[in-house]
């Protein structure tokens, strides 16, 4: 007699249960019997055999959220085919079960070997094949090449999808989503024929920054996925880092539909250290319109040059912090000296920031100094002075695009005037050292130039311990060629009038024992310099404190 159709739905479910938890060949139809809490022979009566079972669990089971999806846009395209096929890529790598369910793979392996189970996945295969041609056809368009077969190309997919889910449970070795679906996106560009054209706007506005590798064919593969995925490049301009690499920022825009993700993905097939935020209206206009516009609100409002120098570099945040405290400059963090009492530190979580956007950030708050200068504001960001030889000099704070100008003035010094700075000989600077004494640290950086803007000699003011705010060390170093012009002191005399707007106790300079020079010139300042033992490092090198 015929199976009662509620008996029949309560052995099925019983069986998808089981077979889920233990699979097809380690179950027994007395398991599904006991889950199902009916006889045996009940369960026999709906299935012959446990492939019997699978086949009738599999025959009514729904597709997986992927490849509804797919279908769906198959029948009603209301995206980019690229869009919809990139997110299928990130949600069968991220959950494999999304796109192929783990009792029609069963069915899968079973059905060489049982008809009836054969014909029900190729029925399935069949709906899903189909769908994907869909696809595929869209993402091809008119005029595809015809080298490549839209039939293998939908396999290929759905290949790909089957063997990621057949092998999920078995190896740990997965690329991350990034590097996944920047393949899958490069080989789907190579698939499409010509650009989408879409009758959305594009409404929503994007900002985006990415390095990539520095060849002209990279950037034109990055604006053609892009522009599969109905982003419009409004503006980009790019600069090289000098690695064979080039960073490239990007205004973009694209219709209300188009996600975050998709275009993170996107982006990231062609390069790396990828960051997209939402951007403003005023994006639209031109570079050189806005950067006017900018230069304007700055002039207007100096206040805001923080905030404007965080979304300059794409800072996930941004803070302003006293000069004697929080973090120094890392790959992640970029603390840039504002006023002398002020630090404007930046910080990203993953993209780490770069030599040129580091010199970005830099110039915009030396804009704002400039202005503020210009306007005879008493901030104190630089000062002009003459020399006794009349010579015109100028002292501000030092800056990351000032690492050149460092390097050439220590190459400029002798073996032994680096060497009295420095208690060590020095012959090859590394960058991040010289980014250090060029600012990016706790405390005051300041530098001397000449009238041709050269640096003629650097200054520090480093407190002395990671949170020591009462105490500072103070060093120098002045060009050969200036020796005996006054830099020296003028430089020295300014960095005791910065340590006292710290609010920092004493002073700290240690120098050689036989440094006359430097002796002479701490002692023509204003402040009672003393000799204090520092058994550490010995006879050789005075320890000489001065109360601010």
């Amino acid at each position: 007699m015929p199976v009662d159709p509620e008996k029949r739905r309560q052995v099925l479910d019983a069986a998808a249960e089981v077979f889920a938890e233990r699979s097809v060949a380690n179950a027994s139809k007395r398991d599904v019997a006991h889950q199902a809490d009916v006889p045996v022979r009940t369960v026999s009566e709906v299935g012959q055999h446990r492939v019997d079972l699978l086949r009738q669990v599999v025959e009514q089971l729904p597709f997986p959220p992927v490849a509804e999806n797919i279908a769906a846009q198959a029948s009603h395209p209301s995206e980019p085919a690229l869009q919809a096929l990139l997110r299928a890529a990130r949600d069968v790598l991220g959950d494999p079960g999304a796109a192929w369910d783990p009792l029609e793979l069963q069915a899968i392996v079973s059905a060489p070997y049982d008809e009836p189970t054969r014909l029900v996945v190729a029925e399935r295969l069949g709906r899903r094949w189909a769908a994907a041609h869909e696809v595929v056809s869209q993402l091809r368009g008119d005029g595809a090449d015809d080298a490549i077969d839209d039939d293998s190309a939908a396999l290929h997919l759905i290949a790909v999808g089957l063997g990621l889910a057949l092998l999920a449970p078995l190896s740990e070795k997965w690329s991350d989503a990034r590097s996944w679906t920047a393949l899958t996106a490069r080989l789907l560009e190579a698939l499409a024929a010509e650009d989408v054209e879409s009758d959305a706007e594009a409404s929503t506005r994007w900002r985006a920054r990415v390095t990539i590798p520095g060849t002209p064919s990279t950037m034109a593969h990055l604006q053609r996925v892009l522009s599969l995925l109905r982003v419009h490049v409004d503006s980009v301009f790019t600069a090289r880092l000098g690695d064979g690499r080039q960073l490239v920022d990007m205004f973009l825009s694209s219709p209300s539909d188009v996600d975050r993700a998709t275009i993170v993905h996107g982006i990231g097939s062609m390069g790396s250290d990828v960051i997209v935020t939402r951007g403003r209206e005023e994006d639209a206009e031109d570079i050189a319109t806005r950067v006017l516009h900018l230069s304007t609100r700055l002039a207007q409002q100096p206040d805001v040059a923080p905030q404007a120098v965080a979304d300059l570099v794409l800072a996930d945040s941004w803070e302003v912090a006293p000069a004697t405290t929080g973090d120094d400059s890392t790959d992640f963090i970029l603390r840039l000296q504002w006023t002398p009492e002020l630090h404007v530190i930046l910080r990203r979580v993953k993209a780490p920031f770069t030599r040129t956007e580091l010199n970005r950030a830099s110039a915009m708050l030396a804009l704002v100094a400039a202005l503020s200068e210009a306007r005879g504001e008493p901030d104190g960001f630089g000062w002009r002075e003459n020399l006794r030889d009349g010579r015109a000099v100028a002292v501000r704070l030092g800056r990351p695009e000032d690492t050149a100008g460092v390097e050439r003035m220590h190459e400029r010094c002798s073996p032994e005037s680096r060497y009295q700075r420095y208690f060590t000989p020095m012959n090859e600077w590394r960058e991040d050292n010289l980014r250090r004494i060029s600012g990016g640290h706790r405390g005051a950086t300041l530098v001397v130039t000449d009238e041709q803007d050269e640096i003629i000699a650097l200054g520090n003011v480093f407190p002395i311990g990671p949170q020591d705010t009462e105490a500072a060390e103070i060093a120098v170093i002045v060009d050969d060629a200036w020796h005996g012009s006054g830099v020296g002191l003028l430089l020295t005399r300014h960095l005791i009038s910065v340590g006292r707007r710290l609010g920092f106790g004493s002073l700290i300079a240690y120098v050689l024992a036989d440094n006359r020079a430097m002796h002479s010139l701490l002692n023509a300042t204003d402040l009672d310099w003393r000799s204090v033992p520092d058994h550490e490092l010995g006879p050789s090198v005075d320890c000489l404190t001065a109360s601010l």
